[in-house]
This record gives C-alpha cells, sequence and structure tokens, in this order.
C-alpha cells in the first residue's frame, strides 16, 4: 500500500527522486514496487532527502511508503511525523 505521504512522492515522484539521488529511475521504481530501499542505499537517501530541506527521518526511509505504525486512524500522522502511539485495549476474562 503506498500512503498519501509517502517518500517517493516527498522527492516529487520517481524521476526526480532518481536525479537528486544520482541513480537510474529503474533503481527507484524497482525500490517503490518492492516497498524497501536497499539497507546499503538508506543513508544516502537519508542525506539527499535532509540536504534538500524534506522532512523525514530514518524511519521514513526505513518504510519508505509508509507503516502501519505511523499511519494512525486520527489521520494526524505524516511522514517525519508520525502519529502517537495508543494503548492496546483490555481484554476481559
Amino acid at each position: 500500500m503506498i500512503y498519501e505521504n509517502s517518500l517517493f512522492k516527498l522527492f516529487g515522484g520517481i524521476r526526480p527522486m532518481a536525479r537528486a539521488l544520482g541513480v537510474p529511475s529503474s533503481n527507484v521504481d524497482s525500490w517503490r514496487r518492492v516497498g524497501r530501499i536497499p539497507a546499503e542505499k538508506q543513508p544516502h537517501v537519508l542525506n539527499v532527502a535532509l540536504s534538500l530541506g524534506l522532512p523525514v527521518t530514518a524511519h521514513d526511509i526505513i518504510f519508505p511508503l509508509g507503516s502501519d505504525a505511523s499511519s494512525a486512524t486520527d489521520g494526524s500522522a505524516t511522514i517525519g511525523n508520525p502519529a502517537p502511539l495508543t494503548e492496546g485495549r483490555e481484554t476481559k476474562q
């Protein structure tokens, strides 16, 4: 699932992201399709994103399409600004 504020959208799309990172757009498209950025590329992606002033964290690089932890139902979560954690429901025994 691609969240509204995915890392790829923050960069402006596949081609702008590839240009900024200095990699072929086919690589970035592959990352988007599989939903992850290779571990050896993650530090570079984070550094480039921060140098461009994008509001990203290491969490956003590890989960470039978003994650359940940062997509709470209250809608307050955005990439770079995860929603607060909520306590689980207690079950009656």
